[in-house]
Parts: C-alpha cells; sequence; structure tokens
C-alpha cells in the first residue's frame, strides 16, 4: 500500500504559521511543499523505507509509512520551509512592522528568533530520528529476541 504525499501535507500544515498558505489554492500549496519534500527525503537518510521509492504523478511513496516517519518527514519539511523561507532569504533585511501598534522589530532580533525556533523543531526531531533509529534495535541493526528462546 502506498502512502500518499497528502499525508504528510496534512501532518505538515498545522505547524505551518505562514500568512501566504490561507491564500493559496490546494494545488498551488501541493507544489510548494513538493519542492521542500524532496530536500526532506535526503534529510531523512536512516528511513527504513526507500523513499526514493516514489511516484511524484500520483504524488505517492510505494511504501506505507509508520507514523513515526510521517512525522520526522514531515518536521524535515517544515525545517526546509523555515531555511528557505526565512532563515536562508534576504526579507528579513525588510523593517516589520506590527498591524496593531505598527513598531519597528529589528530584522536581527526576528532572525535569532527565528534561528532559535529552527533549532528548537531540529534539535526535537533528531530526538525523534533517534528514538526511530534505535526502535526495536540492539544497537546494531538487529532485532532484540531474535533467536532467544525463553526457558
Amino acid at each position: 500500500m502506498c502512502t500518499p504525499y497528502e499525508k504528510i501535507y496534512e501532518n505538515l500544515l498545522p505547524k505551518f504559521y505562514s500568512y501566504e498558505i490561507p491564500l493559496m489554492t490546494e494545488d498551488e500549496v501541493k507544489e510548494q511543499l513538493h519542492d521542500y519534500l524532496i530536500p526532506a527525503i535526503a534529510r531523512f537518510h536512516i528511513c527504513k523505507k526507500n523513499l526514493q521509492d516514489r511516484d511524484d504523478n500520483l504524488e505517492c511513496f510505494n511504501s506505507e509509512l509508520s507514523e513515526m516517519e510521517i512525522e520526522i518527514l514531515s518536521n524535515y519539511v517544515l525545517l526546509e520551509y523555515l531555511d528557505s523561507e526565512y532563515i536562508r532569504t534576504p526579507t528579513l533585511l525588510k523593517v516589520n512592522l506590527s498591524s496593531s501598534d505598527f513598531n519597528s522589530y529589528s530584522p536581527a532580533n526576528m532572525l535569532d528568533k527565528l534561528l532559535s525556533m529552527h533549532k528548537t523543531y531540529l534539535s526535537e526531531n533528531e530526538t525523534l530520528l533517534s528514538r526511530y533509529a534505535w526502535k526495536n534495535t540492539d544497537g546494531w541493526g538487529s532485532k532484540l529476541g531474535i533467536g532467544y528462546i525463553k526457558k
């Protein structure tokens, strides 16, 4: 059974705080998220499923991903989005104004907060990735209890 990209996107969208997303059509959202999915797949290098085995036309992975794999992959998509849209972009050089009181905020302070948020997301995802990697293994890649006969 395959896992549609939509499952990744459904897990990801509640984590987004982007003003552009509600203004976009569903196809535009999928197209934009797909651009972040590809590098996210590369980051999830220890996935037990072959994430390269996918059909971009049907927008699905050719294997069924677990809930943990979906969570890790969607977190990597979010990190790719943050990197691309906020951290590695010159838009932070613009002065941001609050709509309520029109106070000017420091771009350096905003970048610092975004980097802090990125670090937090990355740390949480690396912890999740470690749990995923060590789940059902003894540290050398073999499953615990295989070949053991309890007396």
